[in-house]
């Protein structure tokens, strides 16, 4: 891991800590009121732990609003809401990264009792990464929310947090308490608004966390509405004045009177068990629908806690252990530019190999050259790199603070590094594009797009044989896909192809002309039509010639399409060239009608029912599934909810089951059984 700082003899330890502070203190800063991070979670960690090493050795330096004393932000002088003190300090946890941390703080509790208590049970839950926020009620009523802030301090967020759904504004019994919990962005919810920020033109955000905090600090409840932030609760303020006597007790009872916990809390009595919990969390996470980036185990039995006692920032009966880091660090080598299929020129970073999410990674997306001047990326740079939504890596941040001069400032191009046309920005666009329709780059990403898994589903047509094709002319544009096996002979001659993959290639072809329509739509590639989008437009027109029709008003009466969308569509089906590629791949015979299978009333089979499977499914694939539930009329969900009708279970379920069988309303399918429904 890279150190951020030179540990040389050159600063004494008064300097050190001075330096120390400075930089924590603007991690701090950016983290809570940019809602930005600098710097990865455990490399803070090992700054924060240096500076309380050198306090503690070094007591006549510290000072009284040091950061290992403070929690989260240590300014809220910005903030446009108004501060509140808090009645008990939000205090942070301490955090952990091995099993031997977890032990040793196991240890140091029973140490603080002395030894008088034996067979400690603790409670192990989720640690969720949002937004902490502290919610009053009188009387049954919320009256009040504020954030962490800086733990003595916060902002009351009430309005924004009226906006919440998942936050009742009654209680169901007439009582008054203060809990604290993490307000979330649910991962599905995530996706779908980056996905439409996409499609909008829109800088997407990095993680949820940051989504989550900034939107909990909008001027506009509208927006935190717009954007069903979620909340999950796990800690009764003064517990034990309600009769409480264990923590697990008093989680059971927020959850009676009406308060969203994960309902997760289990009660673990050896090492040995928290050993194997953590393991078996550390890959169940993937089936939640938030993010979380680790475990908090806390000390059972309430009455313990004064007794075990609290440091100024942190309670002694409660630790945190944190998953494996999703973010690294790397040099950054230089840039490339890439050409996409719409002709947009993006910045990709080409790294020194690293290792990120259990696979290694060289490149990174840099997203736009606005992106790359707003963060101040200079090649040559230390760079931190995360997976967005685990997908895609992203250079998230530089850090300056151990560049030598040598870096170079980036230099947008000015013209397209494929067929050399001069570029353009269109006005109020972030993007530089090549506006050549003839540039082999976008033809080719135009292909690549168009024969993708949520396209076409081409198996076998990966960018290096659509290289290929295009070099030899044997498909000039996506039409041409559909006559390849007029090249069939001179296809098995070529270099690692061969007779059985042509063959296979040519069958998935004829294959992808029964894909839905919304596949079909989305493998267009209309501007700002992505698979959700593809999926309404599908619906909402019933077939192609139906769409093509539509005006500029019908399209904007669609839910979900606005002004940009509607503007793209109509265009698209109002070009020339665009209509005669639809013309010809409708007489080769692919689908551009909603097809449904029917029941007895006429309606899809399907209609009005949501669907979602969990598990290892045997005989279905996953985007399978997904479009045969839609096909036959049915919308897929991404989450447990009331909302939901049917769960399809296959091997290894995990949370979402156990979630669907404590609602009760939810029907749960084995593969089989969805099967027979079908028939």
């Amino acid at each position: 891991m890279l150190k951020l700082f030179d540990m040389g003899n050159e600063k004494n330890p008064k300097e050190r800590i001075e330096e120390l502070r400075q930089q924590i203190e603007r991690y701090n800063y950016y983290y809570y009121t940019k809602n930005e991070s600098l710097i990865s979670d455990i490399e803070f960690d090992k700054l924060l732990k240096e500076l309380e090493g050198l306090e503690h050795d070094h007591p006549e330096y510290k000072v009284e609003n040091s950061p290992t004393t403070n929690v989260g932000a240590s300014s809220l002088k910005e903030s446009k809401f108004k501060k509140v003190i808090h009645k008990k300090p939000m205090l942070s946890l301490n955090n952990s990264y091995n099993i031997g941390d977890v032990i040793a703080f196991a240890e140091r509790v029973e140490k603080n009792l002395d030894g008088t208590h034996r067979d400690l049970e603790y409670v192990l839950e989720l640690k969720l990464d949002g937004a902490s926020i502290s919610v009053q009620y009188e009387g049954g009523e919320l009256v009040r929310a504020v954030t962490r802030g800086d733990g003595i301090e916060g902002e009351d967020v009430t309005e924004n947090i009226l906006a919440i759904k998942s936050i009742p504004n009654y209680l169901k019994e007439n009582i008054s308490i203060e809990v604290r919990g993490e307000i979330v962005l649910p991962l599905s919810r995530f996706q779908e608004l980056n996905q439409r920020r996409l499609e909008d033109g829109e800088e997407i955000f990095a993680n949820p966390r940051n989504a989550a905090s900034g939107t909990l600090r909008q001027l506009d409840a509208e927006v935190v509405k717009e954007r069903e932030l979620d909340a999950y609760f796990y800690y009764l303020v003064d517990s034990e004045n309600y009769g409480m006597k264990t923590h697990k007790e008093s989680l059971e009872y927020l959850s009676k009177i009406g308060i969203k916990t994960t309902g997760i809390a289990e009660v673990i009595s050896s090492m040995s068990v928290m050993e194997e919990r953590i393991a078996y969390w550390e890959k169940a996470k993937e089936e939640l629908d938030y993010e979380t980036d680790g475990l908090v185990l806390k000390l059972n039995n309430i009455s313990l806690w004064e007794e075990v006692g609290y440091t100024t920032k942190s309670p002694r009966w409660a630790i945190a252990y944190k998953f494996p880091a999703k973010q690294v660090t790397t040099k950054l080598n230089g840039i490339t530019w890439q050409v996409g299929r719409t002709g947009k020129v993006t910045p990709v970073a080409e790294l020194e190999e690293v290792e990120l999410s259990g696979s290694k990674v060289k490149r990174a997306s840099l997203h736009n050259m606005d992106e790359v001047i707003r963060k101040d990326i200079r090649i040559g740079d230390r760079v931190f790199i995360e997976k967005a939504a685990e997908i895609i890596p992203q250079v998230v941040s530089s850090v300056k603070e151990v560049r030598d001069g040598s870096e170079k400032i980036v230099e947008a191009p000015t013209h397209c590094p494929v067929c050399n046309s001069l570029l353009e920005k269109e006005e109020g666009l972030v993007d530089l594009k090549c506006v050549n329709p003839a540039c082999p780059a976008i033809i080719q990403g135009s292909i690549e797009y168009f024969v993708s898994r949520d396209g076409m589903n081409i198996s076998g047509f990966g960018s290096r044989i659509v290289e290929r094709m295009l070099e030899l002319g044997y498909i000039k544009d996506i039409t041409d896909i559909y006559t390849l096996s007029k090249y069939s002979e001179e296809m098995k001659q070529l270099d690692k192809m061969g007779e059985k993959s042509v063959e296979k290639l040519l069958a998935s072809i004829e294959k992808s002309k029964e894909r839905p329509y919304s596949k079909t739509l989305y493998a267009l590639g209309i501007p700002f039509v992505g698979k959700f989008l593809g999926n309404v437009l599908a619906k909402r027109s019933g077939d192609i010639d139906k769409l093509s029709s539509m005006t500029k008003e019908e399209l904007l009466d669609i839910d979900g399409v606005g002004e940009k969308v509607a503007e793209s569509v109509y265009g698209f089906f109002r070009d020339e060239k665009s209509m005669e590629i639809v013309k010809k791949l409708k007489e080769y015979g692919i689908n551009f009608s909603q097809e449904k299978k029917k029941n007895s009333s006429g309606e899809g089979l399907f209609s009005g029912k949501t669907f979602l499977f969990t598990g290892k499914l045997e005989k279905f694939k996953r985007e399978e599934i997904k479009e045969l539930i839609e096909a036959l009329g049915g919308t897929n969900m991404s989450s447990v909810s009331k909302k939901l009708d049917y769960l399809i279970v296959g091997a290894d379920a995990g949370s979402k089951l156990k979630k669907a069988q404590e609602l009760e309303t939810v029907k749960i399918l084995t593969e089989d059984e969805f099967i027979e429904m079908t028939k």
